[in-house]
């Protein structure tokens, strides 16, 4: 039983952020700052992983992931990111992963809009009031999982480590001719163009 039990901790805690590609080559683009590596690949709305790819309407994807010496470590956040679009406008910066997963969860409901609350039946028997099915409350909190275990994390980790990130946009994507991740964090300053 006690092993079972650290079985299953060390399982949880050794999941809990993505793995990055093998090295800085493997991204798309890549600058050096300092002694570390940050690299990044631009996905549309897609947050890929081992079971399936979720699509994030609502949101550009982005994934980072810094590289460094041997036994490195790096405080990290998704706050040192910004998102500049065809040059000018103001710079998105990431949303909450919850968001995201709301967004993924309910299409068409804008979290950033809208307002939460709950549904009450009309009257007693009213087809309408249900509660959730074990099944709707599992695959709801799978898409949780996975969109907060693919984020970039938040803290002091080894290199190397990777996440994505998320910024809300509503536009196209078609309109989007230049896309600029910006970086200021313990290691500086730095742009990283991710398109063209």
């Amino acid at each position: 039983m006690r092993l079972a039990l650290v079985l299953s901790t060390a399982s949880l805690l050794g999941a809990q952020s993505r793995q990055p590609k093998t090295g800085p080559a493997d991204y798309h683009v890549h600058v050096k700052i300092d002694s570390v590596t940050l690299a990044a690949e631009y996905l549309v709305h897609s947050l890929p992983n081992a079971k399936a790819t979720l699509i994030a309407n609502d949101y550009l994807v982005v994934e980072a992931a810094f590289f460094g010496p041997l036994y490195s470590r790096l405080n990290m956040s998704p706050g040192n990111f910004s998102l500049r679009i065809n040059g000018k406008g103001r710079l998105l910066t990431p949303e909450l992963p919850g968001l995201v997963a709301q967004s993924i969860k309910f299409p068409g409901l804008r979290p950033h809009l809208d307002t939460t609350g709950s549904v009450v039946g009309r009257f007693p028997g009213d087809v309408n009031n249900r509660a959730l099915t074990v099944t709707e409350v599992n695959q709801e909190n799978q898409v949780e999982y996975r969109v907060r275990y693919a984020s970039l994390p938040e803290g002091e980790h080894s290199l190397p480590r990777s996440g994505l990130l998320y910024f809300y946009y509503n536009g196209k994507t078609n309109d989007i001719h230049s896309l600029e991740l910006l970086y200021d964090g313990p290691l500086g300053k730095s742009t990283v163009k991710l398109l063209p």
